[in-house]
């Protein structure tokens, strides 16, 4: 089969956030910060799960710091401007960025002029896992039996994806793992994605787990895999692509980045944070309750983590030009 890189995996939220970010936490010793005032540029509207996050984990940040931590979305430019407020921005730790795995994407197709080397990792918060689906009446039912069925029908079977995302990546993935007789396609965003599957126009899209549910439930679509090789919490039943023998592991991971040089102590402040995240149960049921998979990894772990990420996700890029 495939042998890409294996991946292990504003102060409130709301009302039912703010509920579950209880006294304790305010009430332990607070963890040293180098300024009082942060921003977390965030190069995503208001409202998706990039959002989410950055609330999530700046809610954390706030109580743990007792610093005023103010999440500002920016998404002029394609998130350009957000990437670019932080690159030249102070190095005192006042301001971050949090934005997931296509960094690697928007840096590889010109998208972005910055890419992860431009920034100093500080973390890894949590993940969004991706499920392929194929309408119920398709003639496989897990991934492996899709894959056969592109290989047995050259050029006929199509992935829709998001050309210059993530889902591209994904698609890419496993076509590979189809001798490339499966045919990667554009089909946009994931909305896009779904009325085209169900109108006929794909055979096969890659979509997040929480938005399948409604789908797979009502009849409409069925779960071919996890891209993940661990399962959801969400849907725990659901085949993951290790279990089929399928070696892809690639969820979305929302990353904490600083500009290079940041102050040692703000990285030290930051490392602080997040083991406390760790240890909370607080925490664990606040990211449940978003529907967001926890996927805590301190500065030292998430350069790693980013690295790794960067060059399966590079691979790909690579190839393409090759072939």
């Amino acid at each position: 089969m495939i042998k890409p890189l294996q991946f292990p995996l504003c102060r409130s939220v709301g009302l039912a956030i703010g509920l579950l970010v209880g006294s304790s936490i305010s009430t332990a010793q607070e963890i040293s910060y180098p300024v009082d005032s942060i921003r977390l540029i965030v190069p995503a509207n208001p409202g998706g799960g990039t959002d989410t996050d950055a609330r999530l984990f700046a809610e954390y940040l706030s109580d743990y710091t007792g610093a005023n931590v103010a999440v500002v979305n920016q998404f002029a430019g394609g998130g350009v401007v957000a990437a670019q407020t932080v690159v030249t921005g102070e190095k005192d730790g006042s301001e971050l960025l949090l934005y997931h795995t296509s960094i690697h994407v928007a840096k590889l197709t010109s998208t972005w002029p910055f890419g992860h080397n431009d920034f100093t990792p500080l973390a890894t918060i949590a993940q969004f896992d991706d499920v392929v689906v194929a309408r119920a009446d398709a003639p496989y039912n897990t991934l492996v039996e899709f894959i056969d069925f592109a290989k047995s029908h050259p050029s006929k079977v199509t992935f829709g994806s998001q050309l210059g995302g993530t889902t591209e990546i994904k698609g890419k993935a496993i076509a590979a793992a189809s001798d490339n007789s499966l045919r990667v396609v554009d089909a946009g965003s994931e909305s896009d994605r779904i009325t085209a599957l169900l109108g006929g126009q794909v055979d096969a899209i890659p979509m997040g787990v929480n938005n399948a549910q409604q789908y797979v439930e009502s009849g409409k679509l069925k779960v071919l895999a996890l891209l993940n090789e661990t399962p959801s919490p969400f849907a725990p039943d659901w085949p993951t692509t290790s279990s089929q023998g399928i070696d892809l592991s690639f969820p979305l991971v929302f990353q904490v980045y600083g500009p290079k040089g940041i102050s040692p102590k703000a990285v030290e402040a930051i490392d602080a944070v997040i083991a406390r995240m760790k240890q909370s149960d607080e925490v664990a049921q606040s990211f449940k309750k978003a529907k967001q998979v926890l996927s805590l990894r301190n500065s030292s772990e998430a350069s790693d983590f980013i690295e790794k990420e960067h060059d399966f996700v590079a691979s790909f890029f690579v190839s393409s030009l090759t072939n």
